[in-house]
């Protein structure tokens, strides 16, 4: 068994890794060196790993770029788009250039109506170029085709940003984060506080540039794409993604889990992703209902609202024990899980498990990480705001299934 150091994994910084990593920012998201040092240890070439809350997809493209077989699951449309287009890439970029190329010929301004697009949107964007050419992409975009979901993919780290000093920017939008959106309230107040002006963008030639730039060749070993290897995305609840790998995969299949579940309902991704999701065509409300695991809410001393910790830690427990008949023998699972407002929620969350009929899966041990040591932003503050219920430490839980 590899010894785990939970520092080492963080000499190196998350820019000597694969520009397309940082194809869209993504709420709650782990940089890729986490799961590189896992992969690296506990896997091999061709080996299947798996997560099954991807997010935008870290976990499986680098186990995918690292020559395995990265598999992922979520149930947020944004998420489940980042994913498959770094599962999938196509193999000859060229073809994504030939594609930009002719959406941008089939473009005819004079047939793009906006006159039906909320004024939310209305407010981010320049129409008489930029927003007219969102509405034709997002018309003709087709989410079942590779090329067009990698466009996709890019289309959507390329919907809002912070401009340069200059004024110049790579972004569609106003000057805003890009890691996430405040309510359309929130940003019309910041709009006219800081009188914000609406850039007038081509958003064809910034999505050449951009996909340009992702996709340039890297001769370093933690970028290039030399080994890569075509995965997979799920699309589904996470319990349920298990039986899906089964039946894909088969059985006592998968060789390296590593993920992250959501934290006691902190984050609503739906609502923090609004303008992406309407690039999607999605309902915010409607991803948020969907992508919660939990229904009832069960008090946890020590914290303020009533959080669901009976529900998080019962799914959990459900998810762990659904892992055992996809892991091979003596294969590993690794799971961050955050502290919420000074509650060690990873060790709360095992001890509820063994109180309550036990897991499956062994528990090797639990990995303290500091994760502000690396540097690590809140993301409450990017907006000025000072609360936030995420605390300065992640746990891992290490869990094995034993020989059979």
């Amino acid at each position: 068994m590899p010894v785990i150091n939970a520092n080492e994994y963080k000499q190196h910084s998350y820019r000597e890794f694969s520009k397309i990593h940082q194809m869209t920012a993504y709420l709650a998201m782990f940089p890729p060196n986490l799961p590189h040092y896992f992969i690296d240890k506990f896997s091999n070439a061709g080996d299947l790993v798996f997560d099954p809350f991807s997010g935008r997809g870290t976990t499986a493209f680098e186990a995918c770029r690292m020559g395995r077989i990265g598999i992922g699951n979520d149930l947020n449309p944004l998420a489940i788009c980042l994913t498959k287009s770094k599962v999938n890439i196509p193999t000859n970029k060229q073809d994504i250039f030939k594609r930009l190329k002719e959406l941008q010929s089939q473009y005819k301004p004079s047939n793009i109506s906006i006159k039906d697009i909320s004024s939310d949107i209305k407010m981010l964007y320049d129409e008489s170029t930029t927003l007219p050419q969102l509405v034709f992409l997002k018309q003709n975009l087709n989410k079942t085709h590779k090329v067009d979901i990698f466009i996709l993919g890019i289309l959507t780290g390329l919907m809002h940003g912070k401009h340069r000093k200059d004024g110049t920017s790579i972004y569609c939008s106003i000057d805003m984060p890009n890691t996430f959106s405040m309510s359309p309230n929130y940003v019309r107040n910041f709009i006219k506080t800081h009188n914000l002006k609406k850039p007038k963008q081509n958003v064809f030639d910034l999505l050449k540039q951009r996909t340009k730039h992702l996709l340039q060749e890297q001769d370093d070993t933690l970028k290039n794409l030399s080994q890569y290897k075509k995965g997979f995305c799920f699309e589904t609840d996470a319990i349920e993604s298990s039986d899906k790998v089964a039946k894909k995969y088969r059985q006592n299949s998968i060789s390296l889990i590593i993920t992250s579940p959501p934290y006691l309902k902190n984050i609503h991704y739906g609502k923090y992703n609004w303008i992406r999701l309407w690039l999607l065509d999605e309902d915010t409300k409607q991803v948020d209902s969907n992508v919660s695991i939990y229904q009832k809410t069960q008090k946890i001393k020590g914290i303020k609202d009533n959080l669901p910790f009976e529900e998080y830690a019962q799914y959990m427990q459900n998810l762990f024990n659904s892992w055992h008949k996809i892991l091979k023998p003596k294969s590993n699972a690794f799971v961050v899980i955050g502290d919420v407002e000074n509650i060690n929620l990873a060790h709360k969350t095992w001890e509820y498990i063994m109180q309550n009929g036990g897991c499956k899966l062994k528990l090797k041990q639990i990995i303290d990480d500091d994760i502000e040591s690396n540097g690590v932003r809140k993301v409450t503050q990017i907006w000025g705001q000072k609360k936030g219920m995420a605390t300065k430490i992640d746990r891992i839980l290490h869990l094995q299934k034993e020989q059979i």
